[in-house]
């Protein structure tokens, strides 16, 4: 009888070992905050899979350069590349854009009087123009990516971030804040941009977000 208790006992330990043993479950995320004067970034299209981002995936991946979004949450939850190469470059403010004919989109929203019971219901939603949006996805967007294409290499500069390696480095540290614990750590990227060309990495480590599965 002692034996049998001995065996579960010992059965019990290693299971309970094993578990306490499993590696934590990492995300990765990062964000950039562009602090050049007077422009915009650019970057191309290199970065992973972001689950924080609308449309489909092939319509984003299919999209040559970055223009309208900085922030990524890494896809899916748990994933940790090996690398994140970032490359960017200073581009044209949307003011700027919008005093040039064929970097200027078309109104696709609509808008005019409606007639309700209530009486006139001013600028309201009417439709969509469907060739300014055609114009906007298709011409538009060539015209940009061809001027893009002209940047002379100089001007693209290049970021690494080496998430693997760092899940090494935070692996026994414990995250800032409230989470989910189940749902692991997230080590965040914050990237700032100076005017001079350089470059700023803050890394935060929080745990994965308790009630909120996406971000913007």
């Amino acid at each position: 009888m002692k034996k049998l208790m001995l065996l579960i006992s010992s059965t019990t330990s290693l299971v309970l070992s094993g578990c306490s043993a499993m590696p934590m479950k990492n995300s990765i995320s990062f964000q950039i905050n562009d602090h050049l004067k007077g422009q915009d970034v650019v970057y191309k299209n290199n970065w992973p899979e972001c689950s924080n981002l609308s449309g489909t995936l092939d319509t984003l991946k299919r999209q040559k350069y970055i223009t309208t979004y900085s922030r990524c949450k890494v896809s899916p939850e748990g994933y940790v590349p090996k690398q994140i190469i970032i490359e960017y470059a200073p581009w044209l403010t949307y003011e700027e854009q919008q005093k040039i004919p064929e970097f200027k989109g078309k109104e696709v929203i609509i808008t005019g009087d409606r007639v309700t019971p209530y009486g006139i219901t001013k600028d309201a939603f009417i439709g969509k123009d469907e060739n300014a949006l055609k114009y906007n996805t298709t011409i538009l967007k060539k015209n940009i990516e061809s001027a893009i294409d002209k940047l002379p290499p100089t001007a693209w500069k290049r970021i690494v971030l080496t998430p693997l390696k760092d899940t090494e480095k935070y692996k026994y540290q414990v995250p800032e804040g409230k989470g989910n614990r189940s749902r692991g750590k997230n080590i965040h990227y914050i990237i700032s941009l100076n005017p001079d060309g350089s470059y700023d990495i803050e890394t935060k480590l929080y745990w994965v977000s308790k009630y909120h599965e996406f971000w913007n």
